[in-house]
């Protein structure tokens, strides 16, 4: 989940609407490949055991075949914001900090400067 986060915070993605265009019914769900379909399209590269491990622990009670994306999804979606904001508008939101891409070994002493 953190390398999906991540990922989604620096290119601000909302995976929502891509999930949305392979359920046609909008029942919550969509099969495993078009899961792993939809965050490589939106080059969220992962592992296969990384990908096993996302659908197992979002898969539908019942179905193995099924993921559900809108779970996933409000966990992604914590990242930008929180859903209760508009009843509770003093709140204070914790930010998500997504890794720097600078290298830190790359920043000089105070020697070298």
């Amino acid at each position: 989940m953190r390398k999906v986060m991540n990922q989604c915070k620096k290119d601000r993605i909302r995976l929502l609407e891509f999930f949305q265009d392979h359920d046609i019914l909008r029942k919550g769900y969509v099969p495993r490949q078009k899961f792993r379909n939809t965050l490589h399209i939106q080059k969220i590269m992962l592992t296969i055991p990384e990908y096993e491990s996302l659908e197992n622990h979002f898969q539908v009670p019942g179905d193995a075949t099924l993921v559900n994306y809108v779970s996933f999804n409000n966990a992604i979606e914590d990242i930008f914001t929180e859903k209760d904001l508009e009843k509770n508008p003093t709140k204070k939101l914790t930010g998500f900090n997504a890794p720097s891409i600078l290298d830190p070994k790359d920043v000089l002493n105070q020697a070298e400067e």
